[in-house]
């Protein structure tokens, strides 16, 4: 009987030590501000990016609302790049990035919102 259970015991770590959580956590988002020394421009959003001394990445993104009207709209970028970066977290640097979204981004697909995220996140 006790074999059995911790039998069932090793199974659970073994499903444990190979899936990692995906989530995303309030520590992960930038709410102060701050000054981040590296800057890139896109065609779509401007970038600063820099080191930081914990364990994990953070992100901030900044619409302003006179470029982008439609709250739905400023939400569902946010949730791509979110998601995104949700996702590659654990390939991510430690960094802080902080995304300025241009007016411009309304007018591009998914697909290539991704692709430019994706290149942000080899830096």
């Amino acid at each position: 009987m006790e074999e059995k259970y911790y039998h069932i015991e090793d199974e659970k770590k073994e499903k444990n030590c190979h899936h990692r959580k995906f989530s995303f956590k309030k520590k992960m988002k930038i709410y102060k501000k701050i000054k981040l020394k590296n800057i890139k421009i896109f065609k779509y959003f401007i970038l600063y990016y820099q080191l930081n001394k914990l364990n994990y990445p953070r992100i901030k993104i900044i619409i302003k609302k006179k470029q982008i009207k439609l709250s739905t709209l400023r939400n569902k970028i946010k949730r791509k790049i979110y998601e995104n970066f949700r996702i590659n977290q654990f390939k991510i640097k430690k960094m802080d990035f902080i995304f300025n979204i241009n007016n411009s981004i309304t007018k591009i697909s998914k697909k290539l919102l991704n692709k430019y995220i994706n290149k942000i996140w080899k830096i």
